[in-house]
């Protein structure tokens, strides 16, 4: 029972801001697609996996606490889950006749990135009960959500607007970089705890925290920004046409 309770409570996050996002959309998007693109985003922990496991063996900077942090932040976190978040977006979501506005990109992008975050949450929910689960659900699920909101973003320019032209990889770039440097602050804080004195301790938290708050706050800004600018320019268009 224990358990059920424990896979509820890590699912429901997810469930909750992928709703939001759909019910922000004016024209929202098949419920089998979303249900598709959800679980494609599951299941993209196997070729994560199978790029990151080896690659957190030869991690060279074990005994240096920020750079062993940086490696692995990047490197066996963020460039694989992003890559293969984006390569959902750009085979699957992108050639589905679905996909016909540029908000389309932001949805698709909080789903297939939940889907991933989903699988994640359960499983640290499982080891770590609900201290784990009420605190992921309050930082890592959004933190997610919000990569995947922006990585959709510019994806959705790149195929949409014709004025602003940019590259489509351009938001994998930006996902990778934010969700890089969150886990940085996060990893760094976690190697220190062993590694240095009581002062040094002190500061790194603090220099840590920051670091994390100020990526974390600003995605959240950012991506309800965007959301906010595309259902505004949906509604100008729908009243345009009435």
């Amino acid at each position: 029972m224990i358990h059920v309770i424990s896979l509820i409570s890590a699912v429901i996050p997810s469930v909750l801001i992928i709703w939001y996002f759909y019910k922000k959309d004016l024209y929202p998007e098949p419920g089998l697609v979303i249900t598709k693109t959800f679980f494609l985003g599951i299941f993209i922990i196997i070729p994560v996996l199978i790029v990151a496991l080896p690659l957190l063996t030869i991690n060279p900077f074990t005994q240096d606490p920020f750079n062993s942090a940086l490696y692995s932040a990047f490197i066996t976190a963020a460039i694989p889950e992003e890559f293969f978040k984006f390569i959902v977006i750009i085979w699957f979501c992108i050639k589905n006749p679905a996909f016909d506005e540029p908000m389309d990109g932001i949805v698709y992008g909080v789903v297939v990135s939940l889907g991933f975050a989903t699988l994640e949450n359960i499983l640290y929910v499982i080891q770590g009960g609900w201290g784990v689960a009420i605190m992921r659900a309050l930082t890592a699920v959004p933190a997610h959500a919000t990569w995947g909101a922006i990585m959709g973003f510019f994806i959705g320019q790149s195929v949409f607007d014709k004025k602003h032209k940019v590259s489509i990889v351009l938001g994998l770039i930006i996902a990778v970089f934010l969700h890089g440097s969150y886990d940085t602050a996060l990893m760094f804080l976690s190697n220190t705890q062993d590694s240095i004195g009581i002062h040094e301790i002190m500061m790194s938290e603090v220099y840590a925290i920051l670091s994390f708050l100020i990526v974390f706050i600003f995605g959240i800004i950012w991506s309800l920004s965007i959301v906010k600018r595309l259902r505004k320019r949906q509604e100008e268009q729908k009243s345009q046409i009435l």
